[in-house]
């Protein structure tokens, strides 16, 4: 299985392979509202708004756990498996596939 990282940065980079170079969310053939939602919530990455920073937008963060979870099941049934570059991004259960969505 391929292992895609979730990794929000600057410049619209949100996902990136093992190699560490930047996986466009266009060529994943993920369904397109999730794509779109995806580039909206990434252009308003900052760092100001992780939770390590006394400036931390929740609401950002909360979507972007959302993400995380959608992002997770749609890639895993397509053979690829997301996992979060820092703990406050949901850790995927190793034992068991993604389920449905809540």
């Amino acid at each position: 299985m391929t292992i895609v990282e979730f990794w929000p940065d600057y410049d619209g980079a949100l996902l990136w392979d093992e190699s560490g170079e930047r996986v466009p969310l266009a060529e994943l053939s993920l369904p397109p509202d999730i794509v779109a939602r995806a580039a909206r919530w990434i252009a308003e990455y900052d760092d100001s708004k992780l939770p390590w920073e006394p400036t931390r937008d929740e609401a950002w963060l909360a979507e972007g756990r959302l993400l995380f979870a959608e992002l997770r099941r749609e890639l895993f049934a397509r053979g690829i498996e997301l996992q979060p570059n820092e703990p406050f991004w949901p850790e995927p259960d190793e034992s068991s596939p993604p389920g449905p969505a809540r």
